[in-house]
């Protein structure tokens, strides 16, 4: 059976609502979606809720995604090995929040997507979180809709036709009392 794109991506958006951890919001990804088949930035941000600082953010991504690029700011040197984005270099203080950016490409089909976010702390210390993201169906391209559009303008004109035979008859009924 063949979804609309409007209800895969409502299946989805649902499915990522209801497949949502609690922990889930200790960090948080904007935009929480990927377009399928498409390259779209996200920001990851979360608080370092721990006494010490953080030394590291991590984000592993599932097979199915490709990581272009991961962002560094002045205060973290980030690197790719694999399915992995790494942040360190930098501090974060207890209480702080901060904010990475990852560059990723979406798989060719949609659906909800579990990624892991780590927060790397001295001493070895590692606070892994689960980030759900949601995979949206890509937009149809316009030969995909050209036969709705080709039966829509046929359709439209029967109907047009239909009405305008529907006026004549009657502005000639009318006319004949």
């Amino acid at each position: 059976m063949r979804c609309s794109g409007w209800s895969s991506l409502a299946i989805s958006a649902c499915s990522a609502l209801v497949l949502a951890g609690p922990a889930a919001a200790h960090i948080t990804v904007l935009p929480p979606f990927v377009t399928a088949g498409d390259t779209a930035t996200l920001s990851m941000s979360g608080p370092n809720e721990r006494d010490a600082d953080m030394t590291g953010f991590a984000v592993t991504v599932a097979s199915e995604f490709r990581i272009v690029d991961a962002v560094s700011d002045d205060n973290w040197r980030s690197s790719i090995r694999g399915q992995t984005a790494t942040w360190n270099g930098g501090r974060l203080g207890s209480g702080s929040e901060a904010t990475f950016t990852l560059e990723l490409e979406g798989p060719a089909e949609p659906g909800p997507a579990a990624l892991e976010a780590a927060q790397l702390y001295p001493g070895g210390e590692i606070v892994r979180w689960p980030v759900t993201l949601t995979v949206v169906p890509a937009a149809e391209t316009p030969s995909q809709n050209l036969g709705w559009a080709l039966v829509m303008g046929v359709v439209s004109l029967v109907v047009l036709t239909a009405i305008g035979v529907a006026i004549l008859r009657r502005s000639r009924s009318l006319q004949e009392k």
